[in-house]
């Protein structure tokens, strides 16, 4: 069930709030003069109206290696319960800022994985070098800064230079410190407003914000005229959430308690599918959005829309694969087919490249050659080595994972595609819905590519995924922040209805 996604889209919306410009030529000096340093921000986080957290950012004027910059670091806590279950979600970030308001240098730090994972950036002369460091491996990756970007926490200094308009529409380059790269973010302001804060009355500008990722994640916010975000509010996933300017007393009282999974779980209507289901109908309904932008088309099931954009039908059919039509190990020619040789990689979260991984691989096929067997047996071999189904850790690694042999879908699912790719076969994430017990809940589960993808179920044991396994939208292939493959939840958590036909 996935708290990753959950708390990576919180943070997006926490970023998300300061963000508001067009791009034109910075003036330092005047940027200088307008902010007022140090300022010490505390907010409080609400969902579904009741408090999960809390934010706390402190920006003071600094130095980055010899120019003037201004240093922010911002904190972020978040108590969840997942069937019972806590979990506390913290990230902190250390950056520093140039006086042109583009970023020079930032640090994060996050624990969701349940131990520390650090992303450390360098940006100089067009180039961002990042190293992210989990289970004691770094991984370096660089990428082009555009002049016209500007980090997501000082766009509301930014705004302090023009004249803000009813009705405008802007569009920036904001970099995003969870997306760790720069995303288009267009802007329009929607109305002049009021706020109370501390008893005080302020005016503000309401402002939408949406990033163009995901289909578009929209974050409205209230702007004060001295450029500080009063209050943000988002419908994440389905879950209206509030971050809101208060006092540090109020920011860091008790949390009270909201379960993510008891919250989000889907009761469908109709019959209810058995367990091992090789074929399953429904009828799907979204409240709002286009069905086929949230679920998927793909080898094993069918969507087919009506004419309502919002309403369709999806029929799955599992078909278990022929061992003799299987090819052995290692399967011929992936290096010179692109689409598969990218789901042989490692990635931070999936460490296929680690000798400890790749050894137990090689282990539990014990010199079994071929591709499917194979693969059931290192899905066997998950599902029995992780004695500990738990949801005590956010987002494990594949090491991690392999060295505490506990957690949750997650967890399972990627030690199991980081000892598929160790020994050759491809294989990905798949995001989606399962029906267990009462209800669909929302789901990782692997597919390998054993001469075609099949869907594997380490998690619960069954093998092959069974048809009652909904994939929805997201991206095939991971990336440092696993963010892609939650466009099918935010698309449908608290909007999907489920009628199952068959």
């Amino acid at each position: 069930m996935k708290r990753q996604i959950f708390f990576t889209c919180f943070l997006l919306f926490v970023s998300v709030g300061s963000t508001v410009a067009q791009w034109a030529e910075i003036n330092p000096e005047e940027v200088e003069k307008m902010m007022q340093l140090p300022q010490d921000d505390w907010l409080n986080l609400t969902l579904m109206g009741t408090k999960i957290g809390y934010a706390h950012i402190y920006m003071e004027k600094s130095s980055y290696e010899g120019e003037d910059a201004i240093r922010v670091r911002a904190d972020m806590v978040m108590d969840l319960k997942r069937t019972g279950t806590g979990l506390r979600l913290a990230t902190t970030r250390i950056s520093y800022v140039g006086m042109d308001l583009v970023p020079r240098y930032f640090i994060t730090t996050s624990n969701e994985t349940g131990t520390e994972k650090q992303v450390e950036a360098h940006i100089k002369d067009g180039i961002a070098r990042l190293e992210t460091t989990l289970s004691g491996k770094t991984t370096h990756t660089q990428m082009p800064i555009s002049t016209d970007t500007i980090f997501e926490q000082m766009i509301g200094y930014f705004l302090l230079q023009r004249t803000i308009r009813v009705g405008d529409v802007h569009t920036l380059n904001v970099f995003n410190l969870d997306l760790m790269k720069p995303v288009k973010t267009a802007i329009k302001v929607l109305r002049e407003d009021q706020i109370e804060v501390d008893g005080k009355i302020e005016p503000v500008y309401v402002i939408n914000y949406t990033m163009d990722i995901m289909g578009g994640f929209t974050t409205t916010g209230w702007l004060g005229h001295n450029g500080t975000t009063y209050r943000m509010e988002i419908g994440l996933i389905g879950l209206k959430m509030v971050l809101a300017k208060t006092d540090m007393q109020t920011a860091l009282g008790e949390s009270g308690e909201v379960d993510v999974i008891l919250n989000t779980k889907i009761f469908a209507q109709g019959g209810r599918p058995s367990s091992h289901a090789r074929h399953f109908k429904a009828r799907l309904r979204l409240t709002e959005g286009p069905l086929d932008r949230a679920v998927m088309t793909n080898h094993r099931q069918q969507l087919k829309i009506d004419n309502d954009s919002r309403h369709g039908t999806l029929e799955i059919q599992v078909t278990v694969p022929d061992q003799a039509e299987t090819p052995n190990l290692p399967i011929q020619d992936l290096q010179d087919n692109e689409e598969l040789a990218q789901f042989l990689k490692s990635t931070v979260y999936i460490q296929a490249e680690h000798p400890t991984i790749r050894a137990k691989a090689i282990a539990v096929l014990d010199g079994e050659i071929n591709a499917w067997k194979s693969a059931e047996k290192l899905c066997r071999w998950v599902y029995k080595s992780i004695h500990d189904k738990n949801l005590k850790i956010g987002f494990g690694s594949a090491l991690q994972t392999l060295e505490s042999l506990e957690g949750d879908c997650t967890e399972h699912t990627v030690l199991m595609i980081a000892m598929a790719r160790a020994v050759g076969i491809p294989a990905r994430v798949c995001a989606g819905l399962v029906f267990q017990h009462d209800a669909f809940y929302y789901h990782f589960w692997p597919e390998v590519y054993v001469g075609k993808w099949v869907a594997m179920e380490p998690t619960l044991g069954q093998v092959q995924a069974d048809a009652t396994h909904i994939q929805l939208a997201g991206s095939e292939l991971e990336s440092n922040s696993m963010l892609e493959f939650g466009e099918g939840v935010m698309r449908t958590l608290n909007q999907l209805e489920i009628e199952i036909l068959e």
